[in-house]
This record gives structure tokens, sequence and C-alpha cells, in this order.
């Protein structure tokens, strides 16, 4: 493959920004990726910090993927606990709700643990 701008000159690389060949007087190298000297250079700084934060957020996804379950199943002890407490039992509304929301938590729970497993946490 030849560079885009020197034909003369064979391609080290593509630019990660337009995909274009680059040769060595053309690319910048930017650590995860090349990119057209002057010209795509802030845009692959920014497609490589895109990739780095991803990998992060996926990388504390397993280590977070309790606190949505465990807060919706507390909620769901909270109507049950008041509906209890303040109505006849189970007919009223809150107990409704606090079984609904232990039910969601519940399933949250369960495919939260099959999506992350329980080795990464």
């Amino acid at each position: 493959m030849q560079c885009y701008n020197h034909d003369d000159q064979n391609a080290v690389g593509l630019c990660k920004a337009c995909g274009k060949g680059l040769c060595h007087d053309c690319a910048a190298d930017l650590g995860h990726g090349l990119a057209c000297k002057g010209v795509h250079e802030d845009k692959v700084t920014s497609l490589n910090q895109i990739t780095t934060k991803s990998a992060e957020i996926y990388n504390a996804a397993p280590k977070n993927a309790l606190i949505a379950p465990l807060f919706v199943l507390a909620m769901g002890a909270i109507f049950i606990g008041s509906g209890f407490y303040y109505g006849i039992g189970r007919s009223t509304l809150s107990t409704t709700m606090g079984v609904l929301f232990a039910v969601y938590g519940l399933v949250m729970l369960v495919r939260n643990r099959a999506l992350y497993g329980k080795d990464r946490s």
C-alpha cells in the first residue's frame, strides 16, 4: 500500500480517523493509533480517550452490578413493610408495589450475575 499523500512512499499504517495509508513523514504516532499529521491528531486523540474510558467502565461494571438490584430489593422491602404496617396487608397498593420491586430486584440480580459472572466481581 502506498501513502495517500506520497504515492512513491510505502505506507506504514492507516490513519485511525480517515483510514488513509500514511508514510513515515505523514503519520503522527499517538500511542494507540496513527493520525494524519496536523489534520486528524485531535480526532484520534479523542478516539483513544473514548476507548480508554470505555475499557475502564467495562472493567468497573461487575463491581457495580449489585448496586441497582440491592437498591431495588431494599425499596421492595420498605414498600412491603410499610404496606403491612400501615395497611390491611396484601391488598394494599404499597404491598403490591413492594412485591413488584422485590421481583424486579431479583430478576436484575440474576441477570447481572449471569452477565458478569461470579468470578469477575
